[in-house]
């Protein structure tokens, strides 16, 4: 199974990053996890767009159409996501014969102040529907970043009771996209699937 895994943040410690790093360390080995740098995507430009897609734009289409699940992991600005994820998904979302989003499993975790990005999660929430993306919305997860250190200075997960409910939601997140990409498989894994551990 391949999955991806996209931040919306650019900050070198960054904890949405952070998450990320931490579901590849969880996710079992048979799950192919990419985590796709967003920070070389322009601002969408129709007129950008019409002479074709910049190379970073052609990658992350092309990382998003060979895997089965995206992890969208948003921090929270002003109420929001960041300009840079919404810029991203508009991207990808544009070419709708292609739409490396439609249909596509994705679920959306975040990693913020004191409502945990809750707030930019609803947004990314609508942002996603539309683009056709299959967004797994429970268990959510939202972590409260600067409540009981559950990162380092570098932005890796420290906190383990965290590790263990993302751990959790990884495990629902692959379930879920055995339901979408694999159906036929889908009572196999719901039956046999053991439980990821941190």
């Amino acid at each position: 199974m391949r999955m991806l895994g996209i931040s919306g943040s650019l900050r070198k410690a960054s904890f949405n990053s952070g998450l990320l790093r931490a579901a590849q360390e969880i996710l079992p080995d048979w799950v192919d996890f990419q985590i796709f740098d967003i920070r070389e995507i322009p601002f969408y430009d129709g007129d950008l767009e019409a002479e074709g897609d910049p190379p970073s734009v052609v990658d992350l289409k092309s990382a998003i159409q060979n895997s089965e699940a995206v992890i969208f992991a948003t921090p929270e600005y002003n109420w929001g996501t960041s300009g840079v994820l919404k810029n991203a998904i508009d991207w990808a979302s544009r070419d709708r014969t292609e739409g490396s989003l439609m249909g596509k499993a994705a679920t959306i975790i975040g990693a913020g102040g004191r409502a945990g990005t809750a707030r930019a999660q609803m947004q990314l929430l609508e942002t996603l529907s539309e683009t056709g993306a299959l967004v797994m919305v429970k268990p959510g997860l939202q972590v409260m970043a600067f409540a009981d250190r559950q990162f380092d200075g570098d932005g890796n997960l420290i906190g383990e009771q965290t590790r263990e409910l993302l751990g959790k939601h990884l495990e629902a997140l692959i379930k879920w996209t055995v339901q979408i990409a694999r159906p036929h498989e889908f009572v196999q894994y719901s039956c046999e699937m053991d439980v990821i551990t941190a």
